[in-house]
């Protein structure tokens, strides 16, 4: 008897401990939670009469263990909070739920007045209570220390918790049960409210050992528990709440296994040691030891259980990391930040069932009051009153702005708007969105990176296409100035000798410096006006020379249309004509040509006149005078070493000038 009085100490202590910890958990899930809660008063009532039926309990309990059979006046004040804590507990759930909104159905009267008698019954079960305690009843928890008009109150309390609990499912929970929190919730509360009358019911009918009754009277006093768990599941409506019911969870299983643990060392153990064994202290002790061992073993590994069981059973978690997988993958192949802002968005409001959510440019915002947190990188909750909510871009249903940083700085915030039917959003899921907020901004500076690159290459391209530019402008004014010289001299001489021909060469002249004048902001010409330029230059040159020149072309039709640099043979056929034929008696024979060389363009000047000093030589960026150096130059400045100049010295006397350029159409 005494030790099922111990046992029965032991279970009622924990058990109400367990409650009073849920109970105040409760209550800070209702306080973290009080801005997004609806029927908060039938919460914090509910919670509040539990606080109050488990801490009288557990003061109860606890004077019992201490001062034992005696009966004070603290005693009789748990028992008193015990007795009106439960008493009063239905009204708290029956207050949870809304009526129906048609006052005049029967549904409505039938609500009304199932509160009104449930109000009516608690105060008078406290009623006869107080007057019990006052006409010299002794209070207590344990059943065998009952008086038979304690045993009657102690019944029609489990039958008024039923019958309360019982009669407000069937008229308050219709249609209300559509997710699985609330269908725990009300699975737990019915539960937990009608064991007590059950147990009550059968302890009256049938006859049973103490030790069977004394059980039964644990399982009676600890099975509101469920409905404590189940409100923690149902009521966790705020940031933190997942981590809240893991704590719970895991407090009940520490609870449990440790109760296991101490029943197994004070009861089993030694019982089984001193009958089995020799040495029954040296056997209990390995014993426990490999039960402790067990238990740590057993606790370590259920915690990862636990906490799955939360995320993808109760709060129904998605996998966040396969989501950001996914988003990183979508947003790799994206180029434009519009697209960027669309996809984390939907994904976003997708995810986690969010009402709206879009990305706003964070300057257009009178955020300055949380730019420290949009700094780090926090995900910030607007208050209800926060003069963001009226701002242009934001309405009032957005609750949290995660913020998109853009080299080091926020400029950009997911705003999100949960919605009035969804809870608040968890811990876990802020992380999921700080996660997503930081793949779009790595994604925007990836492309604001790859942007300047391209940005900065055609700034650098822009400047080389203008110092190119200036360079061949500055080649070509040392060769128009020299050609316009060697011109006049020529037609001085004619003006004399022939008039009429001064006057041709004077027209041709200005033929050529109206081809200039045309091409001047033209770097490239075809291959026909650059041979038409040159033609109309040798009639000029012909003046000079007499019969003492032959000029022979011999072009490929289908190149004309290839593009060259302008003025690129004058300076060869001038140099030809200076330094090979004129040096030479009698004159000689000048050949253009005009060939394709596999992949390149094959320009090529030969006369037989003197020759190189040289017997051969390739020339890049140099040359045999100023013509051919100024060639080279604009080679090298045009094509980046992609073209080449060859001069030679040819066996049968005289040279050969051959470029060999990009072939461009």
């Amino acid at each position: 008897m005494l030790q099922t009085m111990t046992s029965c100490l032991v279970a009622q202590t924990l058990g109400f401990g367990t409650g009073v910890v849920m109970s105040v958990l409760l209550l800070t899930l209702l306080w973290r939670g009080h801005r997004r809660q609806t029927g908060a008063r039938g919460k914090y009532q509910q919670a509040i009469f539990a606080l109050m039926w488990h801490l009288g309990g557990l003061m109860g309990m606890s004077l019992r263990v201490i001062y034992g059979e005696r009966v004070s006046l603290w005693m009789a004040l748990a028992v008193m909070l015990n007795f009106v804590g439960a008493a009063f507990f239905p009204l708290g759930f029956l207050a949870l739920w809304q009526r129906p909104r048609d006052e005049h159905s029967w549904r409505a009267k039938a609500c009304w007045w199932l509160c009104s008698a449930t109000l009516v019954s608690a105060s008078v079960l406290t009623l006869l209570f107080v007057l019990h305690f006052f006409n010299g009843g002794q209070p207590s928890l344990i059943d065998g220390e009952h008086t038979h008009s304690e045993w009657h109150l102690g019944r029609a309390l489990a039958y008024h918790v039923a019958f309360a609990t019982l009669a407000g499912t069937l008229l308050l929970l219709r249609g209300r049960l559509n997710n699985f929190a609330a269908r725990f919730y009300a699975a737990t509360t019915l539960v937990g409210a009608l064991t007590p009358a059950m147990i009550t019911t059968l302890a009256h009918g049938v006859e049973a050992a103490q030790t069977h009754v004394t059980w039964m009277q644990v399982i009676e006093q600890q099975a509101p528990l469920l409905i404590l768990f189940g409100a923690v599941v149902y009521f966790g409506d705020f940031r933190f709440s997942n981590v809240y019911v893991k704590s719970c969870l895991r407090f009940l299983t520490a609870l449990l296994l440790a109760l296991g643990a101490g029943l197994l060392l004070l009861f089993v153990l030694p019982s089984v040691s001193a009958r089995l064994t020799a040495f029954p202290t040296a056997a209990l002790v390995i014993a426990a030891t490999a039960a402790l061992t067990l238990w740590l073993c057993g606790f370590a590994w259920l915690l990862p259980k636990l906490d799955h069981l939360v995320d993808y059973w109760l709060f129904r978690e998605p996998d966040y990391a396969a989501v950001t997988r996914e988003l990183w993958h979508q947003l790799s192949q994206q180029e434009d930040d519009a697209a960027i802002f669309a996809s984390v968005a939907q994904l976003a409001q997708a995810t986690l069932g969010l009402q709206a959510a879009r990305v706003i440019p964070l300057p257009a915002l009178p955020a300055d009051h949380l730019a420290a947190a949009l700094n780090s990188g926090e995900v910030c909750e607007l208050k209800a009153n926060d003069s963001l909510r009226t701002a242009e871009h934001i309405n009032d249903d957005v609750e949290f702005l995660a913020p998109i940083r853009v080299a080091g700085q926020p400029a950009y915030a997911l705003a999100l708007a949960p919605g009035a039917q969804r809870r608040s959003l968890l811990h876990s899921e802020l992380d999921f969105l700080r996660g997503l907020a930081g793949q779009a901004s790595s994604r925007l500076e990836t492309l604001a990176v790859e942007r300047a690159r391209i940005e900065q290459q055609s700034k650098e391209e822009r400047l080389r296409r203008q110092v190119t530019e200036a360079e061949l402008r500055a080649l070509r004014t040392q060769i128009n100035p020299h050609f316009l010289f060697n011109s006049l001299n020529t037609i001085a001489d004619l003006i004399v000798a022939d008039p009429t021909q001064a006057e041709q060469v004077t027209v041709q002249l200005a033929k050529i410096f109206r081809h200039v004048l045309r091409s001047s902001d033209r770097q490239m010409i075809s291959v026909h006006e650059e041979l038409d330029f040159l033609k109309t230059w040798l009639d000029i040159e012909a003046v000079r020379f007499g019969d003492r020149l032959r000029v022979q072309f011999s072009l490929d039709e289908t190149l004309n249309v290839a593009n060259v640099p302008s003025l690129i043979l004058q300076p060869l056929v001038e140099n030809a004509l200076k330094h090979g034929l004129a040096p030479k008696l009698g004159g000689g024979t000048l050949q253009v040509g005009v060939a394709r060389a596999g992949r390149q363009l094959s320009l090529t000047v030969e006369d037989d006149g003197m020759g190189f000093p040289s017997h051969t030589e390739t020339v890049r960026g140099h040359g045999h005078g100023i013509g051919l150096r100024n060639v080279a130059e604009r080679l090298t400045t045009i094509y980046a070493g992609r073209a080449q100049m060859l001069c030679e010295t040819v066996a049968t006397g005289g040279s050969r000038v051959t470029l060999l350029l990009p072939l461009e159409v």
